[in-house]
């Protein structure tokens, strides 16, 4: 695998009726990758990726969410192309 390629874990809301949109992850993420839209959480997956695949996995934004709506799953980068990474 190359430098800037790899698995990483990234936020999706898994509990939508959960979700207060307090935006507390926009908020914890230390590259601002996370916004939200209309009525939707909206992820930079590659600013996410490049970020874990040079610092480490960051957890930051799973961590701030106190209703438990958010949930990390896995993905995978290759040649810039995310990919979400399914179990066989």
């Amino acid at each position: 695998m190359k430098k800037n390629e790899g698995i990483f874990y990234s936020p999706i809301i898994k509990f939508i009726s959960a979700c207060h949109k307090c935006r507390a992850c926009v908020h914890a993420c230390p590259i601002k990758a996370i916004e939200w839209g209309v009525g939707e959480l909206i992820v930079n997956r590659v600013a996410c990726a490049q970020y874990v695949l040079k610092k480490g996995e960051c957890l930051n934004c799973a961590a701030a969410c106190y209703r438990g709506a958010l949930t990390l799953e896995k993905y995978k980068i290759t040649d810039g192309k995310i990919e979400k990474v399914t179990l066989d």
